[in-house]
């Protein structure tokens, strides 16, 4: 195994690394410094030829002017705020609204834009990169200073894990995902994959994919992944939640057996088969429109708190505090169907 860091352009002044982690299993992943962003991932398909697993640019220009969040490490929150609006121990707060009418993905200055603080990871059984950064008090309009931590190891079971950490001087909301563009498949569609979400609920939401508070059973609904099937026959019109995107754009609640892998997809054309596993309590599924071509060639599967949860108390609590440091894992293990 092996992790080596090459320079991928300039930032601020600052060259920009990417870290290549190689296993001696076939698989191989790129990291860069900026946004902690997945910039490729690559494993064996049937044939034994290298296929990669994720979206990509090609250079540092086109992360910087994407709008799409590829590849990259989501803070301080995760998916939106209503109007970017809470109240937090008695005291309003008002972050900032960049997503439509609602907070998305860390405002204007959100993780995904940063330049993080690297260092290798070489260990008997795994090799990485550490990235750590500070996000100061009010960024966003986000209440304490916040240190993140965001640990990546490729492990010789071409398994890709995600470790991360964070502690702040005062509460505040606060939820971290991965935002990979996954195509395990070679067709340039997701309709063929096969899916498997553990999860009975999903969480309703208004016409801004904001959520009502309600959950929703999955149960002959275009959500039921319960059971592995291909995502293009749950593809249906007439259900108002799913016919709001024309595809997915929605929360699962995940059944929290951080044991059982909260998603698997499955490529039948390359034989690929990812299982994500998490302890994050829900799963924004991101496609986007299924209705267009063009809009059905990827999937997101993003483990996080809920949205919103700093307006909906029946929602898993999502306050980090000082004194209780936030932890939480994603793990991405490769096989062959």
């Amino acid at each position: 195994m092996k992790v080596t860091a090459t320079p991928f352009g300039e930032h601020l002044g600052k060259t920009v690394s990417c870290y290549t982690l190689t296993n001696d299993a076939g698989m191989a992943v790129e990291i860069l410094e900026l946004g902690g962003i997945i910039r490729n991932l690559t494993v064996p398909d049937n044939t034994g030829a290298a296929h990669s697993c994720v979206k990509g640019f090609d250079t540092l220009k086109d992360y910087l002017d994407d709008n799409s969040y590829q590849g990259a490490l989501i803070g301080r929150y995760a998916n939106r705020i209503g109007e970017g609006r809470f109240e937090l121990d008695g005291q309003p707060f008002q972050v900032d609204v960049n997503g439509g009418p609602h907070h998305l993905h860390g405002g204007f200055s959100g993780f995904h834009k940063k330049l993080w603080v690297s260092e290798p990871i070489e260990e008997d059984d795994a090799v990485g990169v550490r990235l750590s950064l500070i996000s100061p008090d009010g960024e966003a309009g986000f209440p304490g200073e916040v240190t993140v931590t965001a640990e990546y190891r490729l492990q010789t079971t071409n398994t890709l894990t995600l470790s991360l950490f964070a502690s702040t001087t005062a509460a505040t909301p606060f939820s971290m995902t991965q935002h990979a563009y996954f195509h395990t498949g070679k067709r340039g569609s997701v309709m063929g994959d096969t899916l498997k979400i553990d999860a009975e609920y999903v969480t309703d939401a208004d016409n801004t994919l904001l959520p009502t508070g309600k959950l929703l059973a999955v149960e002959n609904t275009p959500f039921d992944f319960t059971s592995a099937v291909e995502i293009g026959q749950r593809v249906t019109t007439g259900n108002p939640l799913f016919d709001s995107v024309g595809g997915y754009d929605h929360n699962f609640v995940l059944s929290n057996d951080s044991a059982t892998p909260a998603a698997v997809l499955a490529s039948p054309d390359t034989g690929i088969r990812m299982a994500l596993f998490t302890t994050l309590p829900g799963m924004q599924v991101y496609t986007g429109s299924l209705m267009t071509d063009d809009q059905a060639g990827t999937i997101c599967l993003e483990p996080q708190f809920f949205p919103d949860s700093p307006n909906k108390p029946v929602f898993p609590d999502c306050i980090l505090r000082p004194g209780e440091p936030f932890q939480a894992s994603v793990r991405y293990e490769f096989s062959r169907i």
